[in-house]
This record gives C-alpha cells, structure tokens and sequence, in this order.
C-alpha cells in the first residue's frame, strides 16, 4: 500500500528525448494514477508507451541513456532521486521482450534471484518462487534451463521472477503478446486477482482491451509523447480485413505446392512432432496456432534450416527462397543503423528504394537510427521488410502481429495477402486466433494430437475437443 495519501504515480510535463531521434519519444506528457487503480495506456505504434514504462520503472536514464525533464513520482518522491532497490521494491517491470530481462540459466533460480537480492530468508525466497511458478503455470518447467524455454514460456517466467519481488505497482508492457490464449486468459484472471486481493496498483501496456473490461480500467490514450482526450481506435474485427486493409482480391491457392512437410520428426528432450506431415500451395496462407512450447517457432526453424530433423523430409520447390521474421527481432537484427539493416541484402536497386521501404513500413524518419533503439513494433516492421526484399517465395512469420497497433495490423495483412497474389506463399503463427481465422487457408493446430485441414473444420475440431481459448469466438470483437 501506499505510504502517502497522494497518487501512487504522479507525471508532470514529461519530457524524454533519445540520442539519436529528431523528435522526444515523451513530450510534455502529464497524469496521475491513484493506488489500486487499474489503468490501460494504449496508442499508435512507437508513440512513447514503453519508455514511458522504462522511465516510470527507474531505467530512464538510469540504465538507458536519454535527456530527461519534468517529474515521475513513485508516492510523492522522485523515481530519479531513489536508489534502484527502493525502485525494485515498490515498481515491479514486466518488459515486451522477456529475453530483456531474464538473467539467468534456470527457471527456479530465476525466480528467486529478485528475493535473494532483498536478503530474504532461504525459507521465505523458497515460499514465493513455489507460489510464484505456480501463479503462472510453469511449475513444471522449474528445473529447466531458460535458454530451452518458449518464448511464452520465457513470457511467463518474466511474470513470475516480478511477482516474487510482491512489488506494489506492476508496470506490464503488453504483457500477452508471446503468450498462447490459454496463458493469455491466466494472466487476465491473475490480474484480477492481484487488484482484489492485494490491491496492486495496475498498468498495462496494450492494444486489446476488451479482456481487461471486468477490471473497469481507466484508458490512457498516449499519441506523439503525450496523453490525449480522444479514445482509442479500436482493435480491428478480423470480418473487415479485406475492405480495411484495401488488398487484392483472395483467389484460391494455385494447386501448385510450395512446400511439403513429410513425416517431420524433431525433439529436444522429449519429442516434439512424431510422424508430422502437411504441405502449402502457392497462393496460401497456412495458420499455425498451439500452445506455448509446442513447437510452432522450432517447426519454422526446420522449414528455414536452421535446425537439422531427427527424421522425415522437408521439401522446398527447386529455387525457391525463404524470408523468415523471427519471433524475437533482436535475434536477427545486426546492423548500426536502419538504412544499414535494408542494406544487408544488397545495395539500392533504384533511386530512392530505401525511403520507399522504410515509408512503407512507416519507419520513415528513423533511416539513421539504431535498430535496437526503436520499439518492438517498430523492429518488427524492419524485419518484415528485410525479409521482403530478398523476394521470397515462402514467408515464415512468427508473431508479426504483436506490438503493432491497427494501422499497422492492416498493413501488415495487405503486404502478406499481396504476397500470395503474386504467387508466393505465407506460414503463420499467431496467437490471435480470429486473426488467423480471418487470413488462413488452411490451418495447422500444433500439440500433443495435431491437426490439419480447412480452417473452418480444424476450429470445428477444436470447438468440439471443448480448447475454447483458442476458438476465434472467445476473443473476436476486442476493442
């Protein structure tokens, strides 16, 4: 609780600016946030709410270099002038990339390194990481390396090592994108949990809303650095894609197939797929949906070749190229600047090529930038247009969605449905389920049985084996 009968967060005329933008990521933004409210801060991609999370969390500039102005306070006292325990005590940060700040190599030990830190006893670290693991579902993994972890594994695990540390406000910047609708609805209800039962003061990063309404949220609309009055646009209804998004006209896949996946056989310590076969047409989009750690972004690392099968075939047509965009976009992001990353694949073709890309991908303005200083989305964005200028003919994306706010969504949807018009083919994985049903030819569910066929008849399967999360209608209308 709060030691103070002021707000919990207090923002005056906050002003942020990054070494190497034109323009302040935060620009004279001001709110309060009382204790125990739940507050949703949405807006456009890169409009400033992830620094806005970092500064109220103590990383501006702290641990990230930025020139700062105005106030944040943390119960009337100054994030700038407290020591970084005091911060990590009562501000607990849950980042977009869990990779950012997991810092060890086993989930147990991951857990307990926040409450060691506060000098706990052994017997106490030892209660929060057993309530902690199982608050998030993951007891399970709690002697796996974190190196081995999915990435809503690692999502998860990131939940659990903050919440062993019993902070009093919990910062979530978007807090479900890696995670599987199964884990999705947990975090949801755990949420509710923690405002009623400890009255935690909530702050949650997101573009969907509709699954935190129960809590009666107040909406924060950030645009340009600063707050604003106008509500939010709201999470698109996968029904209006097409005329949205203003793509090309769907004809049906060619019968001509692009990629044969015959008898795949792959595991780590257990077995992933066993016998695993399907195949996608030129034209296609092929869904690919499951829960979390059942191998859908290592089945687009076999397709790719960046890992060998145990056993089975994956069969390519003769000539044909590859754009993977991975999961995690710091994972294949090497360059200085932006311009640079565009480079990789070769020189401009024509006057000008690069600023069409980058206005495209509506990163115009940022050519000089460093890649890992822009925002999820933003990277995201980048690596969806390095994967598009090598002209490929099969598209890998694993979660292209996440980060992006509508506009973005709907650019994204036109540029994957102009690939298949031209005759490429698209393999999609995504937790949205009604956005999967909305683009996907056909899909592929990935678990312990899975299943392959027409959307529609594998949905039919699932609405039948009673997996609700992952039906469309459980999450359609978000707004």
């Amino acid at each position: 609780m709060s030691s103070t009968s002021g707000p919990a967060i207090r923002i005056r005329d906050l002003r942020i600016h990054y070494p190497d933008r034109a323009l302040p990521a935060i620009d004279g933004a001001t709110a309060a946030i009382a204790a125990g409210e739940t507050v949703v801060i949405t807006g456009p991609s890169g409009c400033g709410k992830s620094t806005l999370c970092r500064a109220i969390g103590g990383f501006i500039p702290e641990l990230i270099p930025a020139r700062v102005g105005g106030e944040i306070a943390v119960d009337g006292q100054s994030v700038w002038d407290m020591d970084s325990a005091r911060i990590a005590q009562r501000v607990g940060t849950i980042q977009q990339d869990p990779d950012a700040q997991i810092c060890t190599l086993r989930v147990e030990r991951e857990v307990a390194f926040g409450p060691e830190n506060l000098c706990l006893p052994a017997q106490e670290v030892a209660a929060r990481v057993d309530e902690c693991l199982d608050a998030v579902g993951i007891d399970h993994l709690r002697h796996r390396e974190t190196t081995d972890l999915s990435g809503g594994e690692k999502q998860r695990l990131a939940i659990a090592s903050i919440l062993a540390m019993r902070p009093e406000i919990l910062l979530l910047d978007e807090p479900t994108a890696n995670l599987d609708p199964d884990g999705a609805k947990g975090l949801f209800d755990l949420l509710g949990r923690l405002r009623a039962e400890r009255r935690m003061t909530l702050v949650v990063v997101e573009h969907r809303i509709r699954p935190l309404r129960s809590m009666a949220p107040r909406l924060l609309v950030l645009d340009r650095g600063r707050f604003v009055t106008r509500h939010a646009r709201g999470w698109i209804d996968p029904r209006d894609l097409g005329a949205r998004a203003g793509a090309p006209a769907r004809e049906a896949p060619s019968d001509k197939r692009l990629l044969r996946v015959d008898r795949l056989t792959f595991g780590y310590d257990t077995a992933l797929f066993r016998g695993l076969s399907f195949d996608l047409r030129r034209g296609e989009i092929v869904g690919l949906i499951g829960p979390n750690g059942g191998g859908k972004t290592t089945l687009l690392r076999l397709i790719a070749g960046l890992a060998t099968p145990d056993d089975g075939r994956i069969e390519l047509d003769p000539g044909a190229r590859t754009g993977f965009v991975f999961q995690h976009p710091h994972h294949q992001i090497f360059e200085r600047t932006v311009t640079a990353e565009l480079r990789i694949d070769g020189p401009e073709r024509s006057t000008g090529e690069f600023d069409r890309w980058l206005a495209a991908g509506r990163l115009e303005r940022l050519g000089d930038a460093a890649p890992l200083s822009l925002s999820l989305g933003e990277q995201r964005r980048l690596t969806l247009l390095t994967a598009l200028r090598r002209e490929p003919d099969l598209l890998l994306l694993d979660e292209p969605f996440i980060g992006q706010d509508r506009r973005n969504v709907e650019w994204i949807v036109t540029t994957i449905r102009a690939h298949c018009a031209a005759g490429g083919g698209v393999l999609l994985v995504s937790h949205d389920v009604a956005l999967v049903e909305a683009l996907a030819d056909r899909l592929l569910y990935l678990d312990r049985e899975p299943r392959f066929g027409p959307t529609r008849e594998v949905f039919a399967a699932l609405r039948a084996a009673a997996r609700t999360p992952f039906l469309p209608e459980f999450w359609e209308g978000e707004t």
